[in-house]
């Protein structure tokens, strides 16, 4: 069954080939790829100006020296030349590839700036392309690179901008991931530095703990590594609770107490879920001194708190004022 069906299969290929329309398609596609040919030698024969994008590479760095600064990688050569050599270019990676020797610069500082000039990289690009191609512009046409022989310091990321979180919740604490980072730069650069700061962050309606990357801010001539870390916000849920505080007097002579009625205030606060337990009746104080209780001649005290703990707010008093007597006790 195979061997009929390919049989037939040939069959039907060769009356298609030689048949008058087969032959004159054929005839038709042949002249079409002549001239195609013909048209693409005069092309590429023929002076056209295009834009290469060559690569740039630092060769021969000593070990223990950190480019604090890069090159670019790459940048934008305009040439002129035949349609043949211009594809040459964009076949061969090898061709569109600037190998910058550090060596040649290297005066043996600790730290400095390179600075590759428009004459030296346009001869640097003329022995890596063929004679007959004219250059006609580089962009940028000055190149420039800054190197540090591993002088660095560990510092402390610090925080710039905003952050804010929706209606009921408040944030919690703000760190990042790492704290920390190490710069390489100059010396005297280096001893005056005391943290290296995100870059501007504007973040609004946190309802939950979320992360973010940010970049850090640097300067030329100075690395910093790693150049981006880990924004890290905590998110909690305020909440309110009630606690009962005494009401307390201080200072006062001896064989003398304040009694007060009611002996106690409730005090309603705001706090977050994440505190909730961690803040009692303790952390609070309502005192007054005997020498307030004097100067003031009223018979009522206005409640007010001494001390309040971290993370509490909208604190509420009741009663806000008491009754009192100062009785004489036993000794």
């Amino acid at each position: 069954m195979d061997r009929e069906r390919l049989r037939l299969l040939s069959e039907n290929i060769r009356s298609f080939l030689t048949g008058k329309r087969s032959r004159d398609a054929l005839v038709f596609v042949f002249f079409v790829l002549i001239s195609t040919g013909f048209w693409l030698l005069q092309t590429l024969n023929e002076s056209y100006e295009s834009d290469l994008q060559v690569r740039l590479e630092l060769d021969s760095v000593p070990a223990g020296t950190v480019i604090t600064t890069e090159l670019p990688p790459t940048m934008q050569v305009r040439v002129r030349d035949k349609g043949s050599t211009l594809m040459e270019y964009y076949l061969s990676l090898k061709r569109r590839t600037v190998h910058i020797d550090f060596r040649t610069h290297d005066d043996g500082s600790t730290s400095g700036r390179v600075i590759l000039t428009h004459s030296e990289i346009q001869k640097q690009l003329t022995d890596m392309l063929d004679n007959s191609t004219r250059i006609v512009t580089i962009r940028p046409d000055t190149l420039e690179y800054y190197y540090n022989r591993g002088y660095k310091r560990r510092v402390p990321v610090t925080f710039r901008g905003n952050v804010e979180t929706a209606p009921l919740f408040y944030l919690y604490a703000l760190h990042f991931v790492p704290d920390s980072v190490t710069v390489w730069g100059d010396e005297a650069y280096l001893d005056s530095l005391e943290s290296v700061p995100t870059v501007p962050v504007n973040w609004d309606g946190l309802t939950a703990n979320a992360s973010r990357e940010v970049q850090l801010i640097s300067r030329r001539g100075v690395k910093v590594e790693p150049s981006e870390v880990t924004l890290v916000a905590t998110v909690d849920l305020f909440t309110e609770k009630k606690v009962e505080v005494p009401v307390v007097g201080t200072n006062f002579p001896a064989g003398y107490a304040l009694r007060t009625f009611p002996a106690t205030a409730t005090v309603t606060f705001r706090i977050g879920a994440m505190d909730f337990k961690n803040v009692d009746a303790e952390d609070f104080v309502l005192a007054t001194t005997y020498e307030e209780l004097i100067s003031s001649g009223d018979s009522l005290i206005h409640l007010r708190l001494r001390s309040l703990p971290n993370g509490v707010s909208q604190v509420r008093i009741q009663p806000e004022t008491v009754q009192y007597m100062i009785e004489q006790t036993e000794e």
